[in-house]
């Protein structure tokens, strides 16, 4: 059986060397285009792009022995990830995986086409620690055109998968797909309350796609977004304090940044599942990240907060 091994992951079993941006999760993904067709996707049935890629990243494909057999040697990962695409046997094909897996102990998140709870539950009954059920696009019209589906049903399945499976279950947010600022900072207060662990991407322009010749977001967007949901998700603020301009757009006012102050060590490092910091998933790693997938450094610590208080950059990003 073979699966594709982001080349990050690879890297580090290869050299058996970790260094301060190399991930700190085993990504692993299936490798049968997805039958579903979102906009953004490199995996959707409509890209045009070579069955290895996801995101921005390569996946070269490997042997389930052979992986096995370079865990045993070297394995420094924190987590495993499974990034499941849409095709007719992903079921069976992941079962069998998970269990081969079971003798390495490490916790294991499962992106894959869930769409009712008895999937769910099934993967759970295999000690899986997160199941991921993405959103992606946050707004009716615009899950409707990128994802072709239903925004309030998706919320719907979210809201009882986190119900039966409490802080268990991840979703996945882009932003940058056109969303209004105030409409997405509301989901993520309803998936904090629902203790729902909030993921967030910054849109990737991908050739073959039919989002590429889109721009991915501004920083100054992104890093309200961030900062935000870390509070959000901490219970340290909530939605009814937050302020927004006459066109929906998110306000920092010193209050915010003053409580966020204590935390901007993380508050803009990846978020998601524990231990996943997906390196230079969003973005190439000469340019600044979107999400950090290591320790800030002070200098870029006193850039954003730069940003936040101003709009601007004081750098050329």
């Amino acid at each position: 059986m073979r699966f594709g091994i982001s080349s990050g992951s690879l890297e580090v079993l290869k050299r058996k060397y970790i260094k301060e941006d190399s991930p700190t999760t085993l990504y692993l993904m299936t490798l049968q285009k997805c039958l579903n067709n979102c906009a953004f996707c490199t995996q959707a049935r409509g890209s045009h792009v070579d069955v290895f890629m996801l995101s921005r990243i390569t996946w070269p494909f490997i042997e389930i022995e052979d992986l096995i057999n370079l865990l045993e040697e070297y394995n420094p990962f924190k987590r495993l990830c499974f990034q499941v695409t849409n095709h007719l046997s992903w079921e069976k094909e992941l079962v069998e995986t998970i269990k081969l897996f079971k003798i390495f102990n490490l916790p294991i998140s499962i992106s894959a086409p869930f769409n009712n709870i008895s999937h769910i539950e099934k993967f759970f009954e295999l000690e899986i620690d997160r199941i991921n059920i993405s959103i992606d696009a946050v707004g009716k019209d615009l899950f409707r055109k990128i994802k072709y589906g239903e925004f309030e049903e998706r919320l719907e399945f979210i809201k009882e998968a986190s119900i039966k499976f409490p802080s268990q279950i991840t979703s996945h947010i882009i932003v940058g797909l056109g969303e209004e600022e105030k409409e997405l900072v509301y989901i993520i207060d309803k998936l904090s309350k629902w203790k729902v662990t909030v993921a967030l991407f910054a849109f990737t322009p991908l050739s073959g796609t039919r989002l590429e010749n889109m721009n991915p977001p501004n920083y100054y967007k992104y890093r309200k977004i961030q900062l935000i949901t870390f509070l959000l998700q901490r219970n340290l603020i909530s939605f009814d304090e937050l302020s927004f301009d006459k066109n929906d757009n998110l306000l920092i006012t010193e209050d915010i940044l003053s409580l966020a102050e204590p935390f901007f060590e993380i508050i803009f490092k990846t978020t998601g599942c524990p231990n996943c910091n997906r390196p230079y998933y969003n973005e190439s790693p000469r340019i600044v990240p979107y999400n950090f997938p290591r320790n800030l450094k002070d200098i870029e610590i006193e850039e954003i907060k730069y940003l936040l208080r101003n709009g601007r950059a004081r750098i050329n990003l």
